[in-house]
């Protein structure tokens, strides 16, 4: 895959609930604003490529969940950062507040030398204002960072704010930018799927959703020193297959063993999908109650990141598994797994290479490339062998 870019670089954008990280993120990458945003669930992130001083910039931008209970998954996105911004809203004291125990997270869980900035939002609630610009700036100071009001609403400060901490990320970098542009071959996000050169025209903006945590299909990705290797799987939460296809206790369950027997070197994501049966009609924000206490239930809690649902087949269908099924248009364990049932087709138009049902698996290897499909009756955890074998490969 040609490379169209020479660095890429992850930014990371925390802060409290509410404080509007997910219009920065989609103001900067789309140009778009939406007064009304569903909270994120977990992690979800976004891409777009700028030049600064001559050199073309990935930057992969990921956007946090601000509540306490998705910390434990969001704190694992630290220690990948090359800069943090750390948001609060201006109509909000105690935002700004929390912004030192946002700073003590980043002390904590991010690596030495990242870069970071203080941003204000909301700049355009100039009525409802409870911080002034004197009081960020002066925390800023406090934190030798620098520091913009932002509004996503009006598009204030938002390219100069992104492309701030993309220079200081590179100037922190300059004597290893070669270094960085190697490694950048070879620590490809799962996003960078979208990238592909052999998609139809057009699918790369075919969809605005961001990634973060449901369930629509279930990922793998492996991590490694200087690669890494990835996987995605479809699925649903809480409401289980049709009695001949009732494994969602046992996918769940082998998907959390998978990751605590690799938990440095494999990422497991799951895409939550209400293609199937109509089973994942919880809203994002439920998800995470209908795993805990539905199905599996029994308190479970996913070690995995989960994202926001989206479509997995049609004409919504998510670019990544788009790219996923052209590159394995069918499991290898079951070329003939088909959705044949009428009434379970509720998307359009229909393709040999649907994904035909939840727990659907993909394994993605070490430089983006896609490894393996794996039909729903495959069990998980045998997975497994395949992943130490790219593991193997990708030291």
């Amino acid at each position: 895959m040609a490379k169209q870019y020479d660095v890429l670089f992850r930014l990371l954008l925390i802060g409290d609930s509410g404080v509007g990280k997910t219009c920065l993120l989609c103001r900067f990458t789309d140009n778009e604003f939406h007064s009304s945003h569903i909270s994120t669930i977990g992690v979800d992130f976004k891409m777009k490529t700028i030049e600064v001083d001559g050199i073309k910039v990935r930057i992969q931008i990921w956007d946090t969940a601000g509540q306490e209970r998705y910390q434990t998954i969001t704190k694992q996105y630290y220690r990948r950062a090359q800069g943090i911004f750390l948001v609060y809203d201006i109509s909000s004291e105690r935002s700004y507040q929390h912004i030192m125990k946002w700073v003590s997270d980043v002390d904590e869980y991010a690596p030495e030398g990242v870069q970071k900035i203080l941003i204000g939002n909301k700049a355009d609630e100039e009525q409802k204002r409870q911080v002034g610009r004197e009081q960020g700036q002066q925390l800023a100071r406090e934190y030798g960072m620098d520091f913009y009001e932002t509004s996503a609403c009006t598009n204030l400060n938002i390219k100069e704010s992104f492309t701030r901490l993309t220079e200081l990320v590179l100037q922190a970098h300059k004597k290893e930018l070669e270094g960085l542009r190697t490694r950048a071959n070879h620590e490809l996000a799962l996003a960078e799927l979208e990238e592909d050169e052999g998609k139809p025209e057009g699918l790369a903006n075919s969809s605005k959703t961001c990634w973060g945590s449901g369930r629509e299909t279930l990922g793998l990705r492996l991590y490694g020193l200087r690669s890494r290797i990835r996987g995605a799987t479809a699925g649903e939460s809480g409401k289980g297959f049709p009695p001949h296809l009732g494994t969602t206790t046992r996918d769940f369950t082998q998907l959390n063993e998978l990751q605590c027997r690799f938990p440095r070197r494999l990422v497991v994501l799951g895409f939550p999908c209400n293609q199937f049966g109509h089973q994942e009609n919880c809203q994002n924000e439920e998800i995470l109650n209908s795993l805990k206490y539905v199905r599996p239930g029994g308190g479970f809690q996913p070690t995995f990141t989960l994202v926001q649902k989206c479509d997995v087949n049609g004409q919504n269908e998510h670019p990544v598994f788009a790219y996923l099924k052209d590159k394995l248009p069918y499991p290898y364990d079951d070329p003939f797994s088909l959705m044949t049932d009428p009434k379970f087709i509720i998307w359009s138009p229909v393709r040999r290479s649907d994904v035909s049902w939840n727990f659907e698996k993909f394994l993605i290897g070490p430089e983006g490339e896609p490894f393996r499909r794996y039909s729903r009756t495959f069990q998980t955890i045998n997975i497994e062998p395949d992943i130490k074998r790219l593991l193997k490969v990708a030291i």
